[in-house]
Parts: structure tokens; C-alpha cells; sequence
């Protein structure tokens, strides 16, 4: 099998200098007779129903194969493996960051694509590709093919692929059908598909609870990073997993090349690393900022700090675990739980991290009686919530079924923590605390500004509910200011069963991240987190002001200030004057355009407590688009300052994002005596401007081309976009193979009311 697989990749990189050549001279077409389209006197087969409504070889032909590569002894050696799926026709590519990013088990320094020629063969490597951007938290990155295995440069406007939409994954919905697309092995394979449905969706902190949906599909690892797909053939998912690693190596890695030029594939050469079957993909709506950002040429820009994160010395660690049932828009736990009863539908895993990175792998495998549980659990994945925290995996509307359930947390193949807790029986009636919220007094003794963001000073109170308590029964609290133990007091509840209660703490509130835990018995019942920055105004926390736009900025101080500017701007700055935030608090910056965000950073301040014309950006590859340009800033997932700029119109032109909509053109080719079908026929569409008379063999005026297969069958992969009934959009079509008099035909009309596919079955007359 190593032989076989060793000798396929041989193949293909020695093919793929020659197969770029010919795809970057354009097409070697002579000169077709014109005439008129026949139809096939024998009747079609009726094929087999799509797995989904857009055409799914348009599906199968979008998705490409992709290989890091570096120079080895005598040949380009394949570090790492995995599929993508073209979401443009000029080539952007969405796919895993750990597919693409070089790594010291994915050393790399060249991304090489291949792409469908024949839709039953192994894809053929024909471009390289760039890194547009990449998230390694969400494990998500763009790519854009930027040239020809041979070195040449695709010159832009040139490329004309086939692509897929970015669908609604919110919309998606428990059982409903998914159709999963990629390449199944390291390269020997066809494209392919499989099907399942959806099992359940996973929730993660600062993703939400549709941070990954879960599949019933089996899916290869090499499969992660193409597209899960619904009936309405709209992306939905991005399969994903990182390989596992067990002592620091990965758990399967395939040698698949003789690397160090010893003539042998062996234990000494490179592996490719390999994950296991997949079952959870990440939703659309986490990829759609980063696809966006990609197709409008936008980037994030310079920042007043724009430094690295420095990683930290010490061990990864998740420590302090516990469950609720029910989390805030904040993402603070409500209360914390010890069993819950059975039908319970919300569950979350609660622990504080340290000293971990983002694309780190981490897993959690759950247990139900001591069997798997996959759905309850999520296979090994990047890490996204940076150096330190809290953090939460769990799901919401799926039933819990009955049980001892045994979470147990990993990084990078090393079990870190597990706790248990048993789902069944009846509601309990326990005594329990819940709901805490910070604020300060007002002069009334009421709570005012309650939030998770709370300005400087020594007034903070805590306000939460109580329920089922009994008097003598024995409770605490403790405050924490960074993690360490800043007061504490203990007594005997004395109050009613149920109500509010506000307590406080005897100390100042300086800037800084703080912890409030309640007791019952010794047990915890309750905790939240909060920030303390900026100076009080109206019992609220005053941390950032003075905002102000610019397109330009020199020594860190702004150009000219407006909100409106005009077309044609390369970027746009925003500047503010902070105070009292303490190095280290966790800050996100938000940047949205028309409503839709492109990018979203979350990360440790690290700029003095005090200052003025701290500023952020975004930039451009040329410039940016019109359109109203949107600067969001949260702490503690508060949001706290929300402003725009305008850009030309301030608005995107309709026509920014391509859709991949349109009527897709099939059908056979035959030979005229037999009937049998033309193996390797051609045909071709042109752009609807253009008539066969007008055709001038330049392969910008050609909108699709198709090869037919063994039983003459063609598919074009572009999709013909719809004119309308009054001004239909009018194609024309050349077919023709080797010793068969050619055809041609004019005037195909198309438009809003025509079908999908268009089935045209050609009978061709030899010579």
C-alpha cells in the first residue's frame, strides 16, 4: 500500500508542471464549423437524484485537494494533507488553518493545489496558493491561488473555477440531512461524498452554543477543511479536526515518500499526519467574516501595540471544572450544579486555563456508564480562547439521556482534568444560589450600572438569588482579585427561603480581573467574573472616549478626522484615549461592514494603564470598498463602544459577493450510428456576449468547458447565470471530438424561469 500511494504521488507532482503549462496557455482549440444542435435519438437514462438541489458535481469540482510541501533530497516532499473548497470564481480557497500554516509537524514553504480533471480520477496538483488569513483558534484560514506549480503567476481576472455559497449554518436544524464533500485519502482518490445527518451542535465559549455541529457522517481526516453541505447545496459546516496526539506524536501518520533521498519509503522519512474520522464541523457563520474580509481584499492593519502574544513558560493547565445549566449573554454561569435531573437539555463543562495557545489541540472525550459518547464529546481541535481564562464546552437543546457521565479534558494527547456528575431522577429541591451581578449603590441603598464592567473605587456590591435555603444552614463567600484570594467571611444563613441578597467586600477595587464564589456547606454554588477599568460616570465604567476616524496616521498620531470619506481610501484608522486598564484584562475588537463582521480579535491589553491615540485599523490590498465600515469594542463580553464610518456610498455595490446560483448545463454526447457515448468529447459554453460567429479562440470569452466521460456524459461546472423573460441571457455552444464533423448552436436561452439543469444531448456524425 506505502508503494502504491508513494508511486501516485510521483505521478502527480511529476504531472504537474506539465498540466499548469498547458492550463496556463489557454485552450488548444481549432476553429468549429457552425451549425445545429441535435438531439440524442436514444433516450437518456434518467440519472440518480442529486444528493442536493445545486447540481452536486458542481459541488465535487469546487473542492480541491491541498498539500504543504517543502524541498526535499531530490523532490518536493508532502508535509501535510487536507481538502479546501473554492468559494470565488478567481480562486479564494476555504479551508483548516492547520492545513495550511507551517508548523513543526507540517514544515512547509509551498501550498500546492490540485483540482478535479476527471471527475473518477485523483485530483491533479495545478496551482499554488497564498495565505490570505487565518484564524488558529477557529482553525479556519482563506487562501487565494496566486500561481502554476511551474512558477508562473496567475495574472488576475484570469481564473474562471467553479465555487460554492456560504449558506446559513444558524438555519440548521437537529436530523436534517448534510451532504459532506472532500478528498477521502492523501491523494490516491477521487473526490468524495458522503452523507449524514446532524447529531447536535457543541457550544464553546465565545462561539456560542452552535460553535461546532455534530455529524452522524463518517468522514476521513483528510477530508478536513472541504464543505458540508445542505439540500439547497449552500456551505454550512467546514469539516474539522486536528490530528491526535498521544506523548507528543501524532496518533496516525502515513509515510507516503522516500524524503531524505535514500531510495526508500521508511521509517526514516517524513510522515504525512493523518486525523481520525470526523464528526464535527465548524458552522459557516464562524468562516463567513474571514471569506468575506478575503473576497472585499481587506486585512486587518497595524494597532498602537502590534505585538506578538508571548507564550508563556509554564505547563498548560484546566483546572477548577464544574457543570450548569444555564449561561448568560456574558457567558457567566448561572449557578453550579453537582447532579441534574433527567430531560435536562442544557449541560456545560466549566474550567479555568492557563498558559495555552491558540491552535493548540485540546479534546474532551465523554463517557455515558463508561461507553463513548461521541456526541457529547468533540474530537481533538485548535485551542481559541488564548493565554488565560475561563472556558466552557457544553450544548443546549439536545437531551441529556441518563447516566454517570465522566468528562476528561486533554491538550495536545495529555489528559489535564475530569470530573463526573450523574443525570437522572427527579427535580431536587437543594438549596442553591444563582444569578450573581455586580453594581454600585445609589443613594436610595438600590443596585444601579449592574454589569461585568465596573468602574474604579471601593462601592462594588454582588446581588444574587437564593432558593430552597433553610436557617443555620452554613454558607461563605470569597473574593478573588487576579486569580488570588482577596477577602472572605462565613456565617450562618439567617434570611428566608427564597429572595436577593447583596453583599460586598471590605477593599478597593483597582483595576484588574476579578472573582466572586459562593459557598453552601463548603459547597460551590455560584460564581462570576468580573472586570474593574476606567473611572465611574453615571455608575458606569468610563474607560475609552475621544473616537475619531482617519484614513491616515503618522508617528501614531491621526490624519484628518471625519466619519465620511471618500472613495478610494486605503484604510481606516480609529484612535481613542483610555484610562485605568489594567495590563492583561481580556479586550475584543470588532470590525463589521453593512452589519456583517470581518473580523473579530480578542486578546490581554497591552499597552499602559493610562494614555491617549491608542488606535486600530483596517487595511487593504488596494482599497477599501464603499461602504459603512463598523468599530465595536467589548470587555467581558459587554459591549462598550460601538461607532462607524463611511466609505463612498456607504454602501457595498449589490454585486460585491458572486453567487454561485445560476443554471447548470449537462447532457450526453453520442456517436450518431450507435448511440454510444464519445469518450473525451469537448464541449464548450460561451459568455452570453458572444456568438460562435463572434468567437475569437481567447479563453475570455469562454464562460465553461466540459470533457465527456466513458459513457459520453458532460457537465459544464460553471453555473449560467439567469437573464430574465424579457431579456434572457442567450449562450452559445461548440461540440466537438476527434474524427466527428463538429456542431455548434446559438441562442440557448436562458432566465428565471428556466430549470436546472439544462440537459442538451448531442448526436455527432463522424467523418
Amino acid at each position: 500500500m506505502v508503494a502504491k500511494r508513494r508511486g501516485s504521488f510521483a505521478l502527480l507532482m511529476f504531472a504537474l508542471g506539465l498540466l499548469s503549462l498547458l492550463i496556463g496557455l489557454g485552450l488548444p482549440l481549432m476553429p468549429l464549423e457552425r451549425g445545429q444542435a441535435q438531439d440524442d435519438p436514444t433516450p437518456s437514462p434518467t440519472p440518480d437524484s442529486p444528493l442536493v438541489e445545486l447540481n452536486e458535481d458542481v459541488i465535487k469540482r469546487a473542492t480541491v485537494f491541498i498539500m504543504q510541501t517543502y524541498q526535499g533530497a531530490n523532490e518536493p516532499v508532502i508535509s501535510c494533507v487536507g481538502s479546501g473548497t473554492l468559494v470565488s470564481a478567481d480562486g479564494l480557497i476555504l479551508t483548516n488553518a492547520h492545513n495550511v500554516l507551517p508548523s513543526e509537524r507540517c514544515p512547509a514553504d509551498r501550498l500546492a493545489i490540485a483540482v478535479m480533471v476527471r471527475m473518477d480520477e485523483p485530483p491533479i496538483p495545478t496551482y499554488t496558493a497564498e495565505v490570505v488569513v487565518a484564524s488558529q483558534g477557529l482553525d479556519l484560514a482563506m487562501l487565494r491561488i496566486s500561481g502554476y506549480l511551474d512558477g508562473r503567476a496567475v495574472e488576475p481576472g484570469t481564473l474562471q473555477l467553479p465555487f460554492v455559497e456560504l449558506g446559513d449554518s444558524d438555519s440548521a436544524r437537529l436530523d436534517e440531512t448534510i451532504t459532506v464533500v472532500g478528498y477521502p485519502d492523501i491523494g490516491d482518490e477521487p473526490v468524495s461524498v458522503t452523507r449524514g445527518t446532524i447529531s447536535g451542535f457543541t457550544a464553546e465559549a465565545r462561539a456560542g452554543n452552535r460553535a461546532w455541529i455534530r455529524t452522524s457522517a463518517t468522514i476521513p481526516g483528510t477530508m478536513s477543511g472541504g464543505g458540508a453541505y445542505n439540500r439547497d447545496g449552500k456551505l454550512i459546516g467546514i469539516p474539522t479536526i486536528s490530528p491526535a496526539r498521544s506523548g507528543g506524536e501524532t496518533v496516525d501518520c502515513r509515510i507516503i515518500q522516500d524524503s531524505n533521498g535514500d531510495g526508500r519509503a521508511d521509517r526514516n522519512d517524513t510522515c504525512v499526519p493523518v486525523g481520525g474520522f470526523i464528526s464535527a464541523l465548524r458552522p459557516s457563520r464562524l468562516a463567513r467574516g474571514l471569506v468575506r474580509g478575503a473576497a472585499l481584499g481587506t486585512t486587518l492593519g497595524d494597532d498602537l501595540t502590534n505585538t506578538a502574544p508571548v507564550r508563556s513558560s509554564g505547563q498548560p493547565a484546566f483546572r477548577n471544572l464544574f457543570f450548569t445549566t444555564r449561561i448568560n449573554e456574558a457567558g457567566i454561569p448561572a449557578s453550579v450544579v453537582g447532579t441534574v435531573p433527567a430531560g435536562t437539555s442544557s449541560l456545560y463543562l466549566f474550567f479555568d486555563y492557563e498558559n495555552m495557545v491558540d491552535g493548540m489541540v485540546y479534546e474532551l472525550r465523554v463517557t455515558v456508564d463508561d461507553i463513548h459518547a461521541p456526541d457529547y464529546s468533540l474530537p481533538p481541535v485548535t485551542w481559541s480562547g488564548g493565554q488565560r481564562g475561563q472556558w466552557y464546552i457544553g450544548s443546549a437543546g439536545t437531551p441529556w439521556r441518563n447516566g454517570l457521565y465522566d468528562f476528561r479534558l486533554f491538550i495536545e494527547g495529555r489528559e489535564v482534568a475530569s470530573v463526573k456528575i450523574v443525570v437522572g431522577g427527579g427535580p431536587r429541591e437543594d438549596p442553591m444560589f444563582s444569578d450573581i451581578v455586580f453594581g454600585v449603590l445609589d443613594e436610595g441603598g438600590g443596585l444601579v450600572g449592574t454589569n461585568y464592567v465596573l468602574p474604579e473605587g471601593s462601592a462594588i456590591q454582588a446581588r444574587f438569588n437564593y432558593r430552597n435555603m433553610q436557617s443555620g444552614i452554613p454558607w461563605s463567600y470569597i473574593w478573588y482579585y487576579e486569580g488570588a484570594e482577596l477577602t472572605r467571611d462565613t456565617a450562618n444563613w439567617d434570611g428566608d427561603a427564597q429572595g436577593t441578597r447583596l453583599i460586598t467586600a471590605a477593599a478597593d477595587f483597582i483595576p484588574g480581573q476579578y472573582r466572586l464564589e459562593l459557598y453552601i456547606n463548603n459547597q460551590l454554588a455560584a460564581k462570576a467574573d468580573f472586570v474593574i477599568a476606567g473611572g465611574a460616570e453615571a455608575n458606569t465604567a468610563l474607560i475609552f472616549s475621544d473616537f475619531r476616524f482617519t484614513t491616515e496616521q503618522s508617528a501614531g498620531t491621526p490624519g484628518v478626522i471625519r466619519t465620511e470619506f471618500p472613495t478610494g481610501s486605503r484604510a481606516l484608522y480609529a484612535f481613542f484615549n483610555w484610562r485605568l486598564v489594567a495590563p492583561g484584562t481580556m479586550w475584543t475588537r470588532r470590525w463589521s461592514v453593512d452589519g456583517d463582521v470581518l473580523f473579530e480579535i480578542t486578546e490581554p491589553w497591552d499597552a499602559p494603564p493610562d494614555g491617549e491615540n491608542y488606535f486600530v485599523s483596517l487595511d487593504s490590498l488596494n482599497t477599501l470598498p464603499d461602504g459603512t465600515y463598523t468599530l465595536e469594542i467589548l470587555m467581558a463580553n459587554v459591549s462598550l463602544h460601538r461607532l462607524d464610518a463611511r466609505i463612498g456610498l456607504g454602501q457595498l455595490p449589490v454585486d460585491t459577493f458572486a453567487s454561485a446560483e445560476g443554471v447548470q448545463m449537462t447532457g450526453r454526447i453520442t456517436d450518431a450510428e450507435t448511440g454510444d457515448g464519445i469518450p473525451g468529447a469537448l464541449f464548450v459554453v460561451l459568455e452570453p456576449e458572444y456568438s460562435v460567429e463572434d468567437f475569437l479562440w481567447t479563453e475570455a470569452q469562454v464562460l465553461g468547458i466540459s470533457l465527456a466521460d466513458n459513457e459520453g456524459r458532460f457537465q459544464v461546472p460553471e453555473l449560467l447565470p439567469r437573464g430574465t423573460t424579457d431579456e434572457p441571457m442567450l449562450y452559445s455552444v461548440l461540440i466537438r471530438a476527434e474524427g466527428y464533423i463538429p456542431i455548434t448552436a446559438d441562442a440557448i436561452a436562458v432566465t428565471g424561469e428556466t430549470e436546472s439543469p439544462v440537459e442538451l444531448n448531442v448526436a455527432l456524425s463522424r467523418n
